[in-house]
C-alpha cells in the first residue's frame, strides 16, 4: 500500500478526535466511515495483479568470431542491456552450439559451435536466468557436449532447457512458467522433434496442469526467409491447441513478423540476438517482450540492430510490425492451470 495513502488515512483519524467532545457519536460514526474506506483501500491494493514481465531472444552464438571479438576487446555483448534485463523477472534465449573444446566437435558437426566454457559466465552477469538447447548445432559436440553444457548453466544457477527435460518449470513473481524446448531442425548428433507428436502433446499437457503459462521456444523454418510458411501456422495452431501459451521461434537468422493465431502470441523467428553473420538482414533482432499481469498476457516486440564489423547488439525500438500484430492478438483471460476456458477447443 502507498505510504502516502497511510498518511491521509491517519491523518483523517487524528482531525476527527479535534472535534468538541458533545460530538462524540458523530466522531464514532464518521471514525467508522473512515476505518471501513481505509480497510476497504488496503484490501483492494493487496488483490491488485502484479504485472510480470518475461523477455526471449533469438540465437545467441558464442563461439566462432563472437569469441574471438568477446576475447580481444574484453566487453560482454550486453552491456546494453543491464537495465531491460535487470527489470524483467525471466530473460531466456537459444543457446546455438555448446560448451567445450573445438576438438571435441563431431565428425557430422560442420560447422561446429563449440562455446569456451567461460563464456556461460556472461550470460548470468547480463541477467539470463535461463537457455533453451534445442537446435540444429546443440548436439555439435555430441551427448557428452550436451551433458556438459547442461552442467556448467546449473553451475551458474541458470535454467538449461532441452527436449529431454521439458517441461521446466519457474516461479516468476506470482506465477508459474513452464518452458518446453523443440528442435524442428535435426541436429548434428541426430535429436529431433516432431509437430505432431504424442510425445510434444504429453510435455503440454504435463506443462498445463501445472502452469499459469505455458511458453515453447521452437526451432524451425528456413534460413533467411522473411516469412513464415502455411506448415509452421499450422504446426503453431497445433501447439496450441495444445496448451501453448506463446510461442517463440528462431533458426532463419532474420526476423519473421509476429502474428496472432487463435488468440495467442506467435513470434515465429526472432532472428539473431548475438551472432557473426554478415547479411544485412542477419544483422537485425526482435525480443519478445511480454507481460504476464493476472492472467491476460500481452506482447511486444523490441528491435535490436548489430552494426557491421561487430558481433554485439544495441537496442533500438519497438517493432511496430509487433505492436500490429498483438492489436489483433486478444486472448482474453487464460484458463486456470488445469481447466479449460476460453481454450476449451483444445485437442487432448
Amino acid at each position: 500500500m502507498p505510504p502516502v495513502r497511510s498518511s491521509l488515512a491517519i491523518f483523517a483519524v487524528s482531525r476527527l478526535f479535534d472535534a468538541p467532545r458533545l460530538a462524540v457519536p458523530l466522531i464514532r460514526f464518521k471514525l467508522i466511515l473512515v476505518l471501513t474506506a481505509f480497510s476497504t483501500f488496503f484490501v483492494f491494493a493487496r488483490t491488485q495483479p502484479h504485472s510480470v514481465r518475461l523477455l526471449f531472444t533469438g540465437d545467441i552464438l558464442l563461439s566462432r568470431h563472437v569469441a574471438s571479438e568477446l576475447e580481444h576487446r574484453r566487453v560482454s555483448p550486453w552491456s546494453r542491456f543491464t537495465d531491460l534485463f535487470h527489470n524483467a523477472e525471466w530473460v531466456s534465449g537459444n543457446l546455438e552450439g555448446a560448451f567445450g573444446s573445438p576438438s571435441d566437435c563431431i565428425e557430422s558437426a560442420h560447422p561446429c559451435f563449440a562455446s569456451p566454457d567461460s563464456s556461460v559466465e556472461l550470460l548470468r552477469l547480463a541477467g539470463f536466468h535461463g537457455l533453451t538447447l534445442e537446435n540444429n548445432h546443440a548436439g555439435d559436440l555430441g551427448s557428452a557436449g550436451r551433458v556438459h553444457t547442461r552442467s556448467l548453466l546449473e553451475q551458474e544457477s541458470l535454467v538449461p532447457v532441452d527436449f529431454a527435460n521439458s517441461p521446466q518449470f519457474a516461479r516468476v513473481g506470482d506465477a508459474t512458467l513452464a518452458l518446453i524446448s523443440v528442435t524442428l531442425i535435426p541436429a548434428a548428433d541426430g535429436r529431433v522433434q516432431h509437430v505432431p507428436s504424442p510425445e510434444i502433446a504429453q510435455r503440454l499437457r504435463a506443462a498445463r496442469g501445472a502452469a499459469d503459462l505455458v511458453v515453447v521456444s521452437i526451432h524451425w523454418g528456413s534460413e533467411y526467409q522473411r516469412l513464415p510458411d502455411a506448415r509452421q501456422r499450422a504446426q503453431a495452431r497445433w501447439l496450441i491447441q495444445h496448451g501453448a501459451d506463446l510461442i517463440v521461434g528462431h533458426h532463419p537468422h532474420v526476423v519473421e513478423p509476429p502474428e496472432c493465431i487463435d488468440g495467442h502470441p506467435v513470434f515465429f523467428s526472432l532472428g539473431n540476438h548475438v551472432f557473426d553473420q554478415t547479411y544485412p538482414p542477419t544483422k537485425e533482432g526482435l525480443i519478445a517482450d511480454c507481460r504476464l499481469t493476472g492472467r491476460q498476457l500481452s506482447c511486444q516486440g523490441i528491435r535490436t540492430h548489430t552494426a557491421p564489423g561487430t558481433s554485439i547488439p544495441t537496442l533500438t525500438e519497438a517493432d511496430k510490425t509487433a505492436y500490429s500484430a498483438r492489436a489483433v492478438c486478444i486472448p482474453g483471460t487464460k484458463s486456470p492451470r488445469g481447466t479449460d476456458g476460453p481454450y476449451a477447443d483444445r485437442s487432448r
